[in-house]
């Protein structure tokens, strides 16, 4: 996502795990933004400022608005209370930046045409960016231990939360043109998340007509049917495409799988968990390779969704029996991928035969 300061708080100088506070000064920049007004453009472009008065290079990033509406989310779930100095720094941070932002994007002037513009400037360069930020610290948050009062883990938190707040905010104003609308944070969480995740109760703010907030829980909706959302509605590209892989790359066993079944199950509108079993002839480290390769052709072929599946067997060698491609040892293959560059060129020019 284009937000310089939530990035930097898990990616750069604002990691919660690298910074350091004089705590002198902290105290007193904490004190002067407890002061400032939230509920205008100027007070939160002010907080921002004064909180990041030691970072001059994020500073920059902070640019005027350019309309003078603003605007609070419209959606909110529970967030971490801090209870000390450090955890209130950042949660003023990410309030202030995530206000900065919604009301940014809301005020978007590259949308001029809405069903031709929101695809791109809102479900592209906006919401996809908020989940992938919000998965990458969901990853983290999964992956690793920490203490419920570390600093660490109640800024991730807080960041992962305020995220999926902005998200569904951001949403709520341009569903109508959008493509992938969820509707609950399961929803969210399933076509979203690598790792599982805890369902927050997500609340709907909305105003009265003495402009007081009314809040709505959004109860969970049902499960989602799954399925890798193939795009095209005919499905000969896709046929041909593993047919060539097959024969030149070896890429299903075919004394076991047909490539018709490989394409039932890639384009069906329901998958059942284990009812289709598709095994493979390649190493998974090249079946990686080529899910990864055609993943902008379908809505959620995911290492999630491909576990999810329960469909995909690995090559079966000797003495080494077929098992269960999951989302972790799909993440393994992936980051110890030693494919040849030639081997990886060949594949690519294969399927940019059939898609582009």
């Amino acid at each position: 996502m284009n937000s310089k300061i939530l990035n930097e708080i898990y990616h750069g100088q604002l990691r919660p795990w690298i910074i350091s506070f004089d705590e002198r000064e902290l105290k007193e920049a904490i004190r002067e933004v407890n002061k400032i007004p939230t509920i205008t453009l100027q007070g939160n472009e002010n907080s921002l400022k004064r909180l990041l008065q030691s970072f001059p290079d994020i500073l920059k990033s902070i640019k005027p608005f350019v309309n003078n509406s603003f605007y609070h989310l419209s959606f909110t779930c529970p967030l971490p209370v801090p209870n000390n100095l450090q955890q209130h720094f950042f949660k003023a941070l990410i309030d202030a930046e995530i206000l900065r932002y919604y009301n940014n994007t809301l005020s978007n002037q590259l949308i001029k045409d809405p069903a031709l513009d929101v695809p791109f400037q809102i479900g592209v360069k906006s919401l996809k960016g908020i989940a992938v930020l919000a998965n990458e610290i969901n990853n983290e948050l999964s992956e690793k231990e920490y203490e419920q009062n570390d600093l660490t883990y109640f800024t991730l938190e807080y960041l992962k939360n305020s995220l999926l707040n902005l998200y569904f905010s951001i949403q709520s104003n341009f569903k109508a043109h959008l493509s992938d609308v969820f509707e609950s944070v399961s929803d969210f969480y399933m076509y979203n998340m690598d790792n599982d995740a805890e369902i927050v109760e997500l609340k709907q703010v909305v105003m009265d007509k003495h402009n007081k907030p009314i809040v709505t829980v959004i109860k969970p909706s049902e499960s989602p049917k799954l399925s890798f959302g193939y795009k095209q509605k005919i499905h000969t590209a896709l046929q041909s495409l593993f047919d060539d892989l097959c024969v030149d790359f070896n890429f299903l066993n075919e004394d076991k799988t047909t490539v018709e079944t490989l394409v039932e199950l890639l384009t069906s509108n329901e998958i059942v968990p284990n009812k289709i079993k598709i095994y493979l002839g390649c190493k998974t480290t090249v079946f990686v390779f080529i899910i990864d390769s055609i993943g902008k052709h379908f809505q959620r072929l995911t290492q999630t969704n491909i576990e999810k599946s329960m469909s995909f067997y690995s090559k079966e060698e000797q003495n080494k029996p077929a098992v269960l491609i999951t989302s972790s040892n799909f993440s393994k293959s992936r980051g110890k991928s030693k494919m040849k560059t030639e081997t990886q060129e060949a594949i690519l020019e294969t399927i940019n035969r059939y898609f582009t």
